[in-house]
């Protein structure tokens, strides 16, 4: 399948991995573009997981799960019910298969050069005593005849006449068959005129490679200002700012002594005096995921627990809170949200509250079935906005369990995952904040892949 192309009324254009109708576009992950076009290049027929895994990510080992998300997202832009498919249909234990009507797009440019092309050969055909030798001259007269109005001054019944060739190629006059000369310059024998234009030819050259060059670059810039990545769209108010960012985590208990080694005898400890916070290492997992991103970036941070964390910190720049209902910070911010965490008295059920539908209790984990099961479903929640008390952009990167915390950072610093919020955020008018919710499976204390429950874009 090569060029634009059309399923039902959706129009497909994978070189710039864009599905449009009705005036909207959607842009989906080039992977995701590759799958669709895989599947519309067999259509109506059955593509088993590992055939569309090795077309796709020939070389690269990954799991069901990747293109599973493909099928999703390609199902969600198409509004397509897998119980009811009306696009891509899933046959079990055997693959995929896309159902829908599939048209390749033929533009009318294309058309209209066959036509000619096939009118030219046409008119060189009638004409069979042309010989070899006048050929290429006989089409190119012809196709200039094509191009021009018909001679309408032609009685009824006349007959149209080919025109008459000269017998030799020299009696031809160029001029007659509208074949454009040119004359060439006389050139001067004198080496000094010779030098100065290979000199003016070299310049000419290089004039002409760095203006391609600066074109080349400002139509990346201006292609890359309209195509934000996934990452630019959710970090680019964050990394884009002259302050350093603060990361706010949470942090324990203050403990007054240290256990060391003795360098002499690893094996003897020594405690000591000592004043010291401790930072759970599920949130560590996730401190260490959003400082790769900002160090990527070139950006600039500041690591600072909950506790000595102020108001005034908060107005020196963008901040990120990690963790929940460890960090006092993050409860505070999202309580005006639309989601946000709450708990019961005996702090034996924690949750997230959806504030439009306040009786949802979906989102809520028993805190008896984690501590004993170590097997559960756990939730967070993910934003990005305008703190209206400090003026600076604040994000969130927190579970209502230790799991959660870890999807939600696995969520923001991955492009397959923030995809997802790509899609959702145009799809929602591009609005600068947002607020999203995810779940995952926790099994034997391991998250598994987040996913998104819900999302507000204000």
């Amino acid at each position: 399948m090569q060029g634009d192309f059309r399923i039902n009324d959706w129009l497909i254009q994978p070189q710039i991995n864009t599905v449009e109708k009705d005036g909207k576009t959607w842009h989906l992950e080039p992977k995701v573009m590759q799958v669709l076009v895989h599947l519309a290049s067999h259509p109506n027929e059955v593509l088993s997981k590992e055939r569309l895994i090795d077309a796709i990510w020939r070389d690269t080992f990954v799991g069901d799960d990747v293109l599973i998300r493909c099928i999703s997202e390609i199902r969600y832009v198409f509004g397509d019910d897998p119980r009811s498919s009306h696009v891509i249909q899933t046959i079990p234990k055997a693959g995929y298969r896309l159902i829908a009507a599939v048209t390749t797009e033929i533009s009318s440019v294309t058309d209209l050069k066959v036509s000619r092309d096939h009118a030219v050969k046409s008119l060189g055909d009638q004409n069979h005593s042309v010989p070899a030798a006048r050929q290429a001259v006989t089409l190119r007269y012809e196709a200039t005849a094509f191009d021009k109005k018909p001679d309408t001054s032609l009685s009824p019944g006349s007959e149209t006449q080919l025109p008459s060739w000269p017998q030799s190629a020299e009696g031809i006059d160029a001029a007659k068959l509208g074949i454009a000369t040119i004359a060439s310059p006389s050139v001067s024998d004198h080496p000094t005129d010779a030098k100065q234009r290979s000199s003016y030819s070299r310049l000419w050259f290089v004039v002409v490679g760095i203006i391609g060059v600066l074109l080349c670059v400002g139509g990346t810039f201006l292609w890359r200002s309209a195509h934000p990545s996934a990452f630019d769209v959710f970090w680019g108010p964050i990394v884009n700012t002259p302050d350093p960012v603060l990361l706010c985590i949470a942090d324990q208990n203050q403990y007054s002594f240290i256990t060391l080694r003795d360098s002499s005898d690893p094996s003897h400890q020594v405690v000591l005096k000592d004043n010291l916070s401790a930072v759970v290492i599920d949130d560590l997992d996730t401190i260490v995921r959003i400082a790769s991103v900002l160090r990527a970036t070139g950006k600039k941070y500041l690591l600072k627990g909950e506790e000595a964390t102020s108001l005034m910190d908060l107005r020196n720049g963008p901040t990120i809170f990690v963790g929940a209902f460890d960090n006092s910070w993050t409860l505070r911010l999202t309580k005006s949200l639309r989601y946000h965490f709450n708990n019961d008295p005996e702090m034996t059920q924690f949750r997230i509250i959806d504030s439009n539908n306040p009786l949802q209790r979906g989102w809520t984990i028993e805190r008896s079935q984690q501590m004993s099961t170590n097997n559960y479903r756990d939730f967070a929640i993910v934003a990005r906005f305008t703190d209206i008390n400090t003026g600076k952009p604040a994000v969130i990167v927190a579970g209502v369990g230790r799991g959660g915390t870890i999807a939600a950072g696995e969520f923001l610093t991955d492009p397959d995952h923030l995809a997802q919020l790509l899609q959702a955020a145009r799809l929602a008018g591009n609005k600068q904040n947002m607020e999203i919710v995810l779940s995952t499976q926790i099994i034997d204390g391991q998250p598994g892949t987040p996913k998104m429950e819900a999302s507000y874009f204000w």
